[in-house]
């Protein structure tokens, strides 16, 4: 081997372990610190849209009230179905839905809303034949919500509840347009 192949060949060889070191961090990133994820779904519209990307804020997340976070439902790696909603409420908060009123309270505080859906005339249907609805939040547990309420499956439904705090990927910091 001539000493040019020989320059050329550890060229290659320290830019693929340069190639192999960026994409460990970046795995190392995007699984610990900022998880990039994509929208399914018209359930936050008009706050997000259906496949948008979101930059999702991970470690020492503790959820707050307002924050739109990404939740995960099923176990292990493979078996996980991902959703993104907004937190109403934390452990020991009650939500109340007044539905003539259209008007959410927690904990006796009247949400002021205006990032709800309201192109379709009436932002909150009632989901049986009570008007007024009370939720009170276990602990370990927040009540969230999608901000297109009458096409969200979310805490009001059985099939998701109240969600479990170790169900929180983390917090959404930065919407990306599509």
């Amino acid at each position: 081997m001539s000493e040019t192949e020989h320059t050329e060949k550890k060229q290659s060889d320290r830019w693929f372990t340069i190639f192999c070191g960026v994409m460990i961090v970046l795995l190392l990133i995007n699984t610990f610190v900022i998880k990039l994820a994509l929208v399914n779904g018209r359930s936050m519209y008009p706050t997000l849209q259906d496949n948008q990307l979101m930059l999702v804020f991970r470690p020492g997340y503790t959820p707050a009230g307002g924050d739109v976070v990404v939740i995960h439902t099923g176990n292990g790696i493979f078996n996980r179905v991902f959703f993104v909603m907004r937190v109403f409420g934390s452990q020991g908060l009650c939500v109340t839905f007044d539905y003539v009123l259209d008007t959410v309270t927690v904990d006796d505080t009247i949400l002021t809303e205006p990032y709800l859906n309201s192109e379709e005339g009436d932002t909150m249907l009632p989901r049986d034949d009570r008007s007024v609805v009370h939720y009170t939040v276990p602990e370990g547990c927040v009540f969230v919500m999608g901000d297109n309420r009458n096409h969200s499956a979310d805490s009001r439904s059985d099939k998701y509840g109240m969600i479990d705090t170790s169900k929180i990927v983390g917090r959404v910091v930065l919407p990306v347009l599509p």
